[in-house]
Formats: structure tokens, sequence, C-alpha cells
């Protein structure tokens, strides 16, 4: 019967549907987390969490906008130590981002350099909006050497509005008013802006740190990722992580989502499918001499 099956013009298939049966087992049998996208988010002077605020909306709108297991929390402006130890209790993050606006900006770089650097924390993106300096000080208008990236929104201040930082060195620095085409933008509404909200929930997802066994770069994780592992051409070659994590993500798009740990029958039917390959291999040589 295997020899029957071997010499078949079905091997294809047979491959195929062995791939695809240990993929959705292992996936059915026991998700696991990719690692958490963790985003902490620091209101401005006299704004209070969950009162429905610009970052208590920006908040909401990250958690619905496909960030892979996101994790959000909002603090108020002088809250960085709340914030530091919230960080400090995820054990699986893959992702660490800080956003603020007004007293809140300074409070992100604030957070970044005072409590996050001195423990070995880095933050893959900090974004401020109209950022001003708070009764803290320091840090409003420096990015710090933890920080990957940067990005600082300000608005251009017009009558007794307040001025938020517009040189943020080592950031991008961005007039939401030329951006969004909207001069009527305020520091007092910036920080509620949907639009800006859009702009922001991008950054995020440009910043990901996940990774992909999409080693074609097709964007699909599928057969052709698994040849090209056999091949030696995936990050790590033939390394028995990254196999587990084509195996995991197989028929999903990048980038990763989720990844799954996966069973022991479901790597013995992968094992299986490489000796099919091997011995059907051995055979074309054999009939070929």
């Amino acid at each position: 019967m295997v020899r029957e099956l071997l010499s078949s013009r079905r091997m294809p298939f047979l491959l195929g549907t062995l791939l695809a049966f240990a993929v959705i087992t292992s996936v059915d049998s026991g998700q696991a987390a990719a690692g958490t996208t963790q985003i902490a988010l620091f209101l401005g002077l006299g704004a209070t969490p969950n009162t429905n605020q610009g970052m208590d909306n920006l908040n909401s709108t990250l958690s619905v906008a496909g960030i892979p297991n996101y994790d959000g929390m909002v603090f108020a402006w002088n809250q960085k130590q709340a914030a530091f130890d919230w960080i400090q209790q995820a054990s699986d993050r893959t992702t660490l981002i800080v956003i603020g606006h007004s007293f809140g900006g300074n409070s992100t770089l604030q957070l970044a350099n005072n409590f996050l650097l001195p423990a070995g924390v880095d933050v893959d993106l900090t974004v401020q909006i109209d950022s001003v300096e708070n009764f803290d000080g320091g840090w409003n208008n420096q990015l710090p050497a933890n920080v990957d990236v940067g990005i600082s929104y300000y608005q251009i201040a017009a009558g007794g509005d307040v001025q938020g930082e517009v040189n943020v060195q080592g950031a991008t620095n961005i007039n939401a008013e030329v951006v969004l085409n909207d001069t009527s933008i305020t520091h007092f509404t910036i920080d509620d802006n949907t639009s800006l909200h859009d702009l922001i929930v991008q950054h995020v997802l440009d910043n990901l740190n996940q990774d992909t066994a999409d080693f074609d770069g097709s964007g699909l994780v599928d057969g052709d990722d698994f040849l090209l592992w056999q091949r030696g051409g995936s990050p790590d070659p033939l390394s028995q992580s990254d196999l587990t994590l084509w195996e995991s993500t197989y028929g999903m798009s990048a980038p990763l989502v989720a990844t799954a740990i996966p069973e022991p029958h479901s790597l013995a039917l992968l094992c299986l499918g490489g000796l099919l390959i091997s011995s059907s291999r051995r055979r074309a040589t054999l009939l070929t001499a």
C-alpha cells in the first residue's frame, strides 16, 4: 500500500493533506498569544481616566483596530509609577508603545527615560500629541535613548490657545493642521480628533514586533514557505523554531496575528511528510538510474 502511494501521482495531494491536518490540529489544540501589544496612554492636565475623553476614545479605537493581542491602559499624566508597574507585570509583551497628550505627552518621554530606561526596557514607539512640559519637568523635547521610534504631533496655537512642543529632538515632528488639512484644530481638541486617531492606529501597526513565517514575502503563509524552509531559506535556516512558526500560522496572512503551541502528533505528521518526500525522491532517483 505504501509503495503504491509513493509511486502514485497523488503524492502532492497526500502530502498537502498531511501538512494541512498537522496545522489544523495544532491550532485547535492549544492557542498561545504571539505576544501582547502593550500600549500606555497618558491624559492631559485635568483629565480623568474612563471619562470618554481623547485618550479613552483613542484606546477604544486601538482595541478594535486588529492589533495583535492588544492590551491598553489609560493613565492620568502624573501616574507614571502606576504605568511603569503595569508595564512590568506583562510577561509576554512583544511590542511596547506609549502615547500621551499635553502634560501626558511629556509623561510619555518621562516614563521612557526615568522609569523604563533604568529597568532596561525598550519602547518601540512613542506618540506625543501637542506635548506640553508638565510640573515634573524635563524630557519634553528629546527622545530618550531607549525609544526606537518617536512621533510628535502639534498644532499652531492662535489667540489664547496652548502651544505644544514643535520640535522633539530625535522624533518625527508633524503639524497636525497641515497633515489633516484642518486649521480648526486646537490644543484642547487635537487629542480627540478621529482623523488623527486613524493616523496613530497606522503608526502602531507599522511598528509592531511580530514574527512571520511568510519567508518568501508573498503576503501569505503557505506551502511555498515550507519548501523555502526545507531549502534553508528561512531567517534561521532549517531551525525547529522557524518550522514551528510556519506550522502554527499556516494559511494566515502576514504579518502574523497569532501563534500556536504545536502538538506532538502534529510534528509527527510533518516528519512523516518529510519522510514521504525523501522516499519519493529516492524512488525517482532509482527509476532514473
